[in-house]
């Protein structure tokens, strides 16, 4: 069954994911941030070596367990709650990856369910910006958009795009869609 109180923001990267989660978290919304991009901050400060460039197969197990962490942990935060990307892709970029996937994992997908509606952001090449963690060009980054979008689709999810637009109306588009059912 799915939680009507957790949603998904998830998308091209560089689409503006993470600002529209911001200004949601700023409004007052419970909000849980990207975990692989926190997963990589904390490695680098810390000094470890768990990245997607050493070890790709133990990063995403760690990815995918810190998910269901925090999917567990948000069931404390006051509804709706938006998740920056969530588990469901995590499963879909193992399996394009061709990494080993753990009965574990595909528990855990479908013991934890999110909204049905799963919004999305589309390859955006206006506000793409390289930086210190967003290291691929815009074409390479934009061809993990279809396979994201494939993922919620096979794990049963409806997708809504989240039109391009200034951070305040794409805030305003989401709360409307929740407000009529999504």
């Amino acid at each position: 069954m799915n939680n009507p109180r957790f949603y998904v923001i998830t998308g091209a990267s560089g689409a503006g994911k993470s600002t529209l989660l911001k200004a949601l978290g700023n409004l007052g919304y419970s909000v849980v941030p990207e975990v692989a991009l926190t997963l990589v901050q904390e490695q680098e400060q810390c000094g470890g070596d768990l990245f997607p460039w050493t070890n790709l197969q133990a990063f995403m197990d760690e990815v995918v367990a810190r998910n269901v962490q925090a999917y567990d942990a948000a069931q404390a935060l006051p509804p709706p709650v938006f998740f920056d990307r969530a588990i469901p892709e995590c499963l879909g970029h193992m399996r394009l990856l061709g990494l080993e996937l753990k009965a574990a994992h595909e528990a855990a997908s479908g013991q934890r369910r999110y909204a049905n509606t799963v919004f999305v952001a589309e390859p955006w090449p206006e506000i793409y910006v390289c930086d210190r963690w967003r290291r691929a060009p815009f074409d390479r980054a934009a061809r993990s958009f279809e396979p994201t979008v494939a993922a919620y689709a096979e794990a049963g999810y409806d997708t809504c795009v989240v039109p391009r637009l200034p951070v305040e109306e794409r805030v305003a588009f989401v709360l409307r869609q929740l407000e009529a059912g999504a």
